[in-house]
């Protein structure tokens, strides 16, 4: 991905567009009939690892390309428990902290 500095803005200019990036693997990744378990996980992955890329783009000072590597596993872990944190997560985030 091509990331451009944003100046305080939100990193929406970026190729392909981030949020683009997320709507394309939520859609992916969405459920083939009813909603499971395993769904809610992929969701909740997705977004915390959106977030965290969101993160990296978002402080790019130049121009330059943002691999997806550059998302180390600390900062989706922080995102995935600050998404946990979420009252209506409470027996995702026990089994989350229980496995990692």
């Amino acid at each position: 991905m091509r990331a451009l500095p944003t100046n305080g803005y939100p990193p929406f200019v970026t190729e392909p567009c981030l949020v683009d990036i997320h709507r394309n693997i939520e859609a992916a990744f969405g459920p083939k009939g009813e909603w499971t378990e395993e769904d809610n996980w992929t969701h909740l992955a997705n977004w915390s690892f959106h977030q965290a890329l969101w993160a990296v783009v978002d402080q790019s000072k130049v121009e330059q390309d943002v691999y997806r590597d550059e998302v180390a596993f600390e900062m989706f872990d922080k995102r995935m428990r600050t998404n946990l944190a979420i009252e209506h997560w409470a027996d995702e985030r026990r089994e989350y902290e229980e496995n990692t």
